[in-house]
């Protein structure tokens, strides 16, 4: 005769035994949830696991020029810093939309890291730290490494998986702080403080316990306020780096919302940028809907170059940094460039709904009178924004007779000297060595003057009609 299988066995319990076997499932599910995540100091003490460690702004401040800092102020220990990879176990989709995004190679991308060693090693301020200092640029591209001891002459911190992924899940999942005005990186990560889990089954032994570590947003509001983008979206070379001028301001994208009707509508950077189809928000914004709010890791932004999938792969891979994390182990290449090819739309459309362009052409006489205007019809910060020395707009125009043939032509971009049409209208902050000349590196070790060619353009005036007005008092 044929066993029962274990379900019908079971269900054939007598009720006592049922209930008896049923309750101790319970109480040790309970235990599991509240005895598995074990919970250890790893703090690293500098003097004793990295004595080599180079602190030359003071012991009190290990991660400075960066703001960041951490509960205790000690370093994190690099061995347990958790990587995308383990997330992308249970969250496959916003792990793979995060490895699409620049946040993934915020410290990989060849343009940045090439910039940053320039800095380092070949500016005036550089000859004195200059490794140190560049824990300034760090702050916000490397904060792990920062955070671990790995910004520093004598490196004994290995490049783990988690220590080469940039800005990646734990960073802001880590986040209990953030003073966006204070300069670069300006947070407070507990990354010593994320519990260990064994194994990603144990998670549903303590699913609460898990999204208060991971700081959801029900747990921790600050994860949906624009004030944990703006301390990194604020850029404030501090004296230490360059001693010869004073506190200089390269990027003011937070305070630019700040003062915005978007941020008096309390419309946050993640409502646009961290959207399904921030194209889409945004246009619902200006027709004075109220858009439903959806959330990406895609973190949609201005740098559609390290997205181009037109680019010969092996190109792309090269300005990305090398492979995406998780690759041919949570998702394949094919797989991977479907979703990249979705972030570059995405980035494409939300750069044409950020401005508008109004033509007018006027005969005057013997002359054609042509104006240009152009409005930031949606952007919630000026346009453009951030490192506007490397990230700008310029203006084309080219006017063409009735037969076709061109009479006029300003702004067009020269692919072989890789640079656009001298005279060209330019949004532009130009960044000047200290005899005057435009630095056209992004070397900000050097910066002695900022110079504006055309003031970036302001947020539309208007609050957005769809949304009620913020609490009094916000933003902060």
């Amino acid at each position: 005769m044929k066993k029962p299988c274990l379900p019908e066995r079971f269900f054939a319990m007598p009720l006592t035994r049922f209930l008896l076997v049923f309750a101790a499932t319970l109480l040790l599910a309970l235990a599991l949830a509240r005895l598995l995540p074990q919970q250890t100091d790893l703090s690293v003490d500098v003097e004793r696991d990295l004595p080599l460690y180079s602190q030359p702004f003071g012991k009190a401040r290990p991660f400075y020029p960066a703001e960041l800092t951490t509960p205790d102020g000690k370093l994190i220990n690099w061995r347990a810093v958790p990587g995308a990879r383990s997330c992308g176990e249970c969250h496959l989709q916003e792990t793979l939309e995060w490895a699409t995004s620049i946040h993934a190679i915020s410290d990989l991308d060849l343009v940045y890291d090439s910039t940053v060693r320039e800095n380092n090693s070949a500016s005036q301020a550089g000859k004195a730290h200059g490794l140190e200092k560049g824990r300034w640029c760090e702050g916000c591209h490397n904060p792990l490494g920062v955070l671990a001891g790995a910004v520093t002459p004598a490196n004994s911190v290995q490049e783990t998986e988690a220590m080469e992924e940039g800005t990646s899940c734990i960073v802001c999942h880590a986040v209990n702080r953030a003073e966006p005005l204070a300069g670069n990186g300006a947070l407070e990560m507990d990354i010593n403080g994320v519990f260990r889990y064994g194994h990603p089954a144990l998670l549903a032994a303590a699913p609460s316990r898990h999204a208060k570590d991971m700081r959801a947003r029900r747990e921790q509001p600050l994860m949906g306020d624009s004030a944990l983008c703006g301390a990194c979206h604020t850029e404030i070379r501090p004296t230490a780096v360059n001693g010869a001028t004073p506190p200089m301001n390269l990027q003011d994208t937070y305070d630019e919302w700040r003062h915005s009707p978007y941020a008096k509508a309390g419309v946050q950077c993640q409502d646009c940028h961290m959207s399904r189809e921030p194209a889409a928000f945004v246009a619902a914004l200006k027709r004075g809907e109220t858009p439903k709010k959806t959330v990406s890791h895609r973190f949609v932004g201005n740098n559609y170059l390290l997205t181009e999938t037109a680019l010969p792969s092996s190109l792309l891979f090269a300005l990305r940094g090398g492979s995406p994390p998780g690759l041919n182990r949570l998702y394949d290449r094919k797989t991977f460039m479907a979703e990249l090819e979705k972030t570059h739309q995405s980035i494409l459309a939300l750069l044409k709904e950020a401005a508008e362009v109004e033509v007018t052409a006027k005969a005057l006489h013997q002359e054609l009178r042509v104006q240009v205007a152009v409005t930031n019809a949606g952007a919630g910060h000026a346009l453009p924004t951030g490192p506007l020395d490397q990230r700008y707009l310029w203006l084309e125009v080219e006017v063409k007779d009735r037969f076709g043939a061109t009479i006029f032509h300003q702004g067009a971009f020269d692919a072989v000297k890789g640079e656009e049409d001298p005279s060209a209208v330019r949004w532009m902050k130009e960044v000047r060595d200290i005899h005057g000349a435009p630095e056209r590196r992004h070397i900000l070790f050097d910066a002695h003057t900022l110079h504006y060619t055309r003031k970036p353009i302001a947020p539309p005036p208007n609050r957005p009609r769809g949304l009620p007005r913020a609490p009094a008092g916000y933003p902060p």
